[in-house]
């Protein structure tokens, strides 16, 4: 019988609590985008002037998925390309108005949720979990790095 981690089982849970919640927060406010789109558009939106390669760096993905996912989002009016001012075989990613809107949206939508998840617990107790989990990703992080 497998050995059972007692934070693995706990994170496995708020993740999916979490996911949850995003879920019913964007179908209520009538986003109806992809996880992957939504991802996108935020990191376009942090990230303005960005390239479809650092988006893709970012959210370690393959450039050709960010690439597609990126054609819907300018399909659909929410991101423009605009030649990139130092690298011409490259293009910047802006979001349109509507992009904008709708990251907005997502943000509200996000800040519910956390909202939510952190109800009853101190600034003490948020600023431990942040600092918990940033020391929890960098180990998973340096022990996949250090695989490959």
């Amino acid at each position: 019988m497998t050995e059972r981690s007692p934070t693995g089982e706990t994170l496995h849970r708020l993740l999916h609590a979490y996911k949850r919640a995003m879920r019913d927060g964007y179908a209520e406010a009538g986003i109806e985008r992809t996880v992957g789109e939504i991802r996108v558009l935020k990191g376009i939106a942090r990230n303005r002037h960005g390239t479809a390669q650092h988006i893709a760096d970012r959210m370690r993905q393959d450039k050709g998925r960010i690439a597609r996912l990126i054609k819907r989002l300018v399909a659909d009016g929410l991101v423009v390309r605009q030649p990139h001012p130092d690298d011409s075989r490259s293009q910047q990613l802006e979001l349109t108005a509507a992009g904008r809107d709708l990251a907005d949206r997502i943000a509200a939508v996000e800040a519910r949720a956390g909202t939510r998840m952190a109800g009853g617990l101190s600034e003490a107790d948020l600023a431990r979990f942040t600092e918990l989990a940033e020391a929890m990703i960098a180990n998973l992080e340096h022990s996949q790095d250090n695989a490959s």
